[in-house]
This record gives C-alpha cells, sequence and structure tokens, in this order.
C-alpha cells in the first residue's frame, strides 16, 4: 500500500528548503488538485547544491589567500624587501636580489655581517680549547716521563747510600731484593729535585721536607730514616769479628722471636754475630 504524502507538510519543506513562494507552490498542482509538476522542485535543488558548492569553493579560495598573504608579509619584514609583487614572482624577486646582493658584496663586508662574526669567534673558541687540551696532555705525558726518569736517579743514589750503611741482609738474593724494594716503595712517597749537591727532598705538596726543628731534611738522612724503621746495620765491631767462630759454651742463641719485642730485644744481644742476626731477622719475617 503506497503511503498517502501529507500536502501540508510537503508544502512547508518546500518553503523551507527550497524557498518556495504561495504561486510557485500552486503551480504544481493541476485544475484538478493533483500533484503533477516536479520540474521546479528539481530546478529549485539544483540551484542549492550548485550554491553549496560555490560556497565551499570561495571559502577554500580565502583561505588560500590569507595564507599567501600573510606569508608574503613575513617574507617582506625577514628579508626587507619593499615590493608589491606578490606569490612566485614575490619569491622569485627576493631570492634574485639575495644572491645579487651576495655576488655585489666585498669580502671584507661579508667578515662584517654579525652572523659571519658569531661563527668565527666560536671557531676560534673551538680551537683554542683544542690547542689548550692538547698542550696539557702533552705536558702532563712529558712531566710523567720526567718524574720517572728523575725517580730513577733518586731510587739508584738511594740504594747506594743505603748499602753504604751497612744493613743486615738476608744471604738469599731474592730475599734481600725484596726488603730493598720495601725501601724504594718508602722513597716513592715523596717528590724530589735536583740541586748541586744531589736531591732536595720534597713533600706531596711540592714543598721542602722539614724535620721538627724546621729544617731541611738531606738525602742521605731521609734515606737512613727509613732504612731505619726496616732494618739493622753491622757496627764496627761485627765487620771486625764476621770471621770468628762463635764463643764455645755460648750455646746457639738462633731461634724465632716470639713476637716485635723479643725479636728487638734479641738483635740488641752484642754477643751476636752478624749471620747469627741475619737468621734471626729471617726467621722473624716469616713469623
Amino acid at each position: 500500500m503506497d503511503k498517502i504524502i501529507n500536502a501540508e507538510a510537503f508544502e512547508a519543506f518546500l518553503v523551507k528548503a527550497f524557498k518556495f513562494t504561495t504561486e510557485e507552490l500552486a503551480s504544481l498542482y493541476n485544475e484538478a488538485g493533483e500533484l503533477t509538476e516536479f520540474t521546479s522542485i528539481e530546478r529549485k535543488d539544483a540551484e542549492r547544491i550548485s550554491k553549496l558548492s560555490a560556497d565551499k569553493t570561495n571559502q577554500y579560495n580565502r583561505g588560500l589567500k590569507e595564507g599567501a598573504m600573510k606569508l608574503e608579509k613575513e617574507l617582506k619584514e625577514k628579508y626587507e624587501v619593499e615590493s608589491d609583487l606578490i606569490g612566485i614572482e614575490l619569491f622569485d624577486h627576493v631570492i634574485e636580489t639575495k644572491i645579487a646582493d651576495v655576488e655585489s658584496a666585498k669580502p671584507e663586508e661579508v667578515l662584517k655581517h654579525p652572523e659571519v662574526i658569531k661563527a668565527l669567534n666560536e671557531k676560534d673558541k673551538l680551537l683554542k680549547a683544542k690547542d689548550k687540551e692538547l698542550i696539557d696532555k702533552l705536558k702532563a705525558k712529558e712531566d710523567e716521563i720526567n718524574s720517572a726518569n728523575l725517580f730513577k736517579e733518586v731510587e739508584s743514589f738511594g740504594l747506594a747510600e743505603f748499602d753504604n750503611l751497612n744493613p743486615i741482609l738476608p744471604e738469599d738474593a731474592r730475599k734481600a731484593k725484596a726488603l730493598k724494594d720495601v725501601l724504594v716503595g718508602e722513597l716513592k712517597k715523596y717528590k724530589y729535585q735536583r740541586d748541586a749537591d744531589g736531591f732536595i727532598v720534597l713533600k706531596e705538596d711540592s714543598t721542602p721536607l722539614l724535620d721538627d726543628h724546621g729544617n731541611h731534611i738531606n738525602f742521605k738522612d731521609h734515606i737512613k730514616g727509613h732504612a731505619e724503621k726496616y732494618f739493622d746495620f753491622k757496627t764496627a765491631e761485627d765487620r771486625s769479628s764476621s770471621g770468628l767462630k762463635p764463643v764455645p759454651g755460648q750455646g746457639n742463641k738462633v731461634r724465632k722471636p716470639k713476637d716485635e719485642a723479643d725479636y728487638q730485644s734479641m738483635m740488641k744481644d752484642p754477643t751476636l754475630t752478624p749471620k747469627q742476626k741475619i737468621e734471626i731477622k729471617d726467621l722473624h719475617i716469616k713469623n
């Protein structure tokens, strides 16, 4: 069953949607009051669609124009260009003008440009920083080599001075060297400087090493002071009697010390031979 169209509602729709007048509505019906004319409705609908399309195109074109005008304004302000040109012609004009400015500029004028000056300053700072870094590294390496070479001399003279003190050392060469290395380790804790008489002993802060009375500690006393912490020394009596055999009846006085105090007490025994002292020291070290 066909749906019956309400004529009053239909006419209200035509008036609202297509702006039909009373005369235009009447022309839709025949003499019998039947709706027979649709041509005017189709024409009105086509006009409406055409207007909507035109409005949309106009809005799009207006947006493009406004965007182009804004871009052209910013371009003129940034590159300080005064021209009535628009669009692509304006861009071409700006490019040609700037190229001409560069081509006609003298080298000294280019170097005066703020951006060029800034770039050159940054480059100069970078080069100076690199130069300083390289110089510092070279100086540090040079100081390291000089310090190592100086200490080789200190070690050589120090051990020679140590031997002059006639220390009591193990007969085993490896043990004797190990004990000397302890002394060398003590010497490495200080800095040194050459002078006419040999070496000046310095503290870590490069100031001279002083005794309790404020006097400079010379190199010989420096060696002796550290050696006395670890070694005993042969006396003149020890050296003169070093070839004698133990006195009969004294018994064997060589034994392992109980502790440090016992060791110190044993080593003070004037009747001990140098060989006995060395044996006692070896036993104490192993203790």
